[in-house]
């Protein structure tokens, strides 16, 4: 399985349409997700980069899209197995992709705040 095929399969049912342009969804990672394995063994941290796919996820649920540029990550907080971790990605198109402002966040508060460009297939 794929690592964005194990975080999709985190998502907790579809993101929700908030508004035009803003899209939210849930992800829990089980200890067993990929991601965790050697990050960090004894001390499971969810890597950044599932940060940044779960936000192009939330933003494209249903692809076609791939990552062309991570502008900004700026991870603020840890996210542990089992956490329920929020994706709240505002979006707009312009010129054949979809600029992206999300920010990740748990019970603990804010642990993510990332900017991307996604390029539509």
């Amino acid at each position: 399985m794929t690592l964005t095929a194990a975080i999709r399969e985190a998502m907790q049912g579809r993101p929700e349409q908030i508004q035009p342009g803003v899209r939210k969804a849930e992800f829990i990672f089980s200890d067993t997700f990929a991601g965790f394995d050697g990050h960090f063994p004894n001390n499971p941290i969810l890597p950044g980069i599932a940060q940044i796919i779960a936000a192009a996820l939330t933003t494209h649920p249903d692809g076609p899209s791939r990552i062309r540029q991570i502008k900004a990550g700026k991870f603020i907080s840890l996210v542990r197995p089992g956490e329920t971790m929020t994706v709240e990605a505002r979006f707009s198109e312009a010129g054949g992709n979809t600029l992206v402002n999300a920010e990740c966040s748990t019970n603990n508060g804010v642990c993510a705040k990332i900017k991307l460009v996604l390029a539509l297939l």
